[in-house]
């Protein structure tokens, strides 16, 4: 199991707010801490989140006045 808190409540893609019950897609930037049976994650952030009926494969991340795609 995974809990995150989010500040930003809205969908990357959409801009509709996500709300409790809604599957999403989350993109999240960490360290692999223990690799047994199960891995454990310390992150540092999610960097990006979107309804699941919305992800395209593809993650647009705006830095600055440059967006990213990966």
């Amino acid at each position: 199991m995974i809990e995150a808190r989010l500040g930003v409540t809205t969908c990357d893609k959409c801009q509709e707010p996500m709300t409790k019950g809604q599957p999403v897609l989350m993109i999240a930037e960490g360290n692999i801490a223990e690799s047994d049976d199960n891995l454990t994650l310390r992150g540092s952030c999610v960097r990006y989140a979107c309804h699941l009926s919305c992800w395209d494969g593809i993650e647009d991340i705006e830095l600055s006045d440059a967006t990213l795609k990966s």
